[in-house]
């Protein structure tokens, strides 16, 4: 066992550091671009909410699976007044796909996602009650994402990389102006993700991280599936999971 599948991937007890706090201590800007955080379900799942001026908005990894989770997001749109165009899926992971029944049925936007995560999608209902959650018949997708697609919503625009490694199916969003990627579970503050679940596979994760985040400029952000906010800066400095 490596010491990526020993360690924890994230400190559940640390108080989480919003974007807003992130931005503000490294001085970083994000253009025209309002992200919302949500901390969901008992894995704790970062959920984001990607809006701009003209009021459409994505959400990625709706990780929501109860009712009072259900109306946080619910509560956050009607507040922002959005709409809803796309729903994204980083990966087919019960934690990070919980929400898609409910998010559909609430807001009708278009599903995406990478083709090689449907195996485990559609296991989705079986995954779940391992987690000891309860979630609906998963959506079918719209829109199947592949290596350099562009996803528009608003003004903005989020480039696709494909990223396995953590699982089949995993895929980054890269926003070239505010200069920051969602990187679902692939990488972490001073972290990496596990390549011990289905499809995982640890060289295929590090060349994912080195190919595709490393080459980035070190003031880019990174949004990860769980815990913190980092930047590529210092998790090349810093991360001590990483193969050099």
């Amino acid at each position: 066992m490596s010491p990526t599948q020993r360690k924890l991937p994230f400190n559940l007890l640390k108080k989480h550091k919003s974007l807003r706090e992130l931005v503000r201590e490294s001085k970083l800007k994000i253009v025209n671009m309002e992200i919302k955080t949500f901390h969901f379900n008992p894995i704790m799942v970062n959920t984001y909410i990607l809006s701009d001026e003209t009021g459409e908005a994505v959400i990625v990894d709706p990780g929501n699976c109860q009712m009072y989770e259900d109306e946080q997001i619910r509560e956050y749109v009607a507040a922002k007044k959005l709409k809803i165009k796309y729903l994204i899926n980083t990966h087919p992971h019960i934690d990070h796909i919980a929400g898609n029944p409910w998010c559909v049925a609430e807001y009708h936007p278009q599903v995406l996602m990478h083709e090689a995560g449907m195996p485990i999608y559609k296991k989705a209902r079986a995954y779940a009650v391992a987690f000891g959650l309860e979630v609906e018949n998963m959506p079918e997708p719209d829109h199947y994402l592949k290596e350099g697609d562009v996803v528009t919503f608003g003004n903005q625009h989020l480039k696709v990389f494909y990223t396995p490694g953590h699982c089949d199916g995993s895929i980054c969003l890269y926003s070239t102006d505010n200069k920051l990627i969602i990187t679902g579970d692939l990488i972490f503050e001073l972290s990496v993700g596990r390549s011990d679940l289905p499809t995982g596979n640890e060289a295929l994760l590090q060349q994912s991280i080195r190919e595709k985040i490393l080459t980035l400029d070190d003031e880019v952000t990174i949004l990860s599936g769980h815990g913190d906010p980092t930047t590529v800066g210092r998790e090349r400095k810093e991360n001590p999971y990483l193969v050099r």
